[in-house]
């Protein structure tokens, strides 16, 4: 697969291209535009959506790519952060956990959907499982509010 090469050399550039001087952590261009408040995390999350299209037009089942969206959408959201989520970009690496996504599927096609479906599944649930929380202790301090003002 020269695509998937291809790919995979994207992923090292954006995730793993510079190691940190005096440390073994590397760092790739992604967490270096991410340092541009704004810009630098769109730029991040247009050069993730890339491979995941590419991964598309390769014909990988959705179940796959929306594994590889969550992974995109996560390193995005949490990369916006300041400070945290420059750390988080340099630890993280979605791009390469991507490309991985894909090798995987190449590698055992049934197997990566199961297991690819599964990792949704439990995605699913907990985001209805953090909304429902969310939802529940905002009745409860309203009601405690309520209360304690008479």
């Amino acid at each position: 697969m020269d695509q998937l090469k291809k790919l995979e050399n994207l992923a090292r550039l954006l995730d793993n291209s510079f190691r940190i001087p005096g440390t073994s952590f590397k760092m790739g261009l992604d967490s270096l535009i991410g340092l541009i408040p704004g810009i630098g995390d769109t730029t991040g999350g247009i050069l993730s959506t890339y491979i995941i299209w590419q991964a598309a037009r390769m014909g990988v089942p959705r179940v796959v790519l929306m594994r590889m969206g969550v992974n995109a959408v996560f390193d995005a959201i949490l990369g916006a952060i300041p400070v945290v989520g420059d750390i988080f970009d340099i630890t993280f690496k979605a791009n390469q956990k991507n490309v991985q996504l894909l090798s995987n599927y190449y590698q055992s096609p049934r197997a990566a959907v199961e297991r690819d479906t599964v990792s949704i599944a439990l995605i699913a649930i907990s985001i209805i499982v953090v909304i429902g929380l969310v939802i529940w202790l905002t009745v409860k301090l309203l009601a405690w509010l309520i209360h304690a003002i008479g």
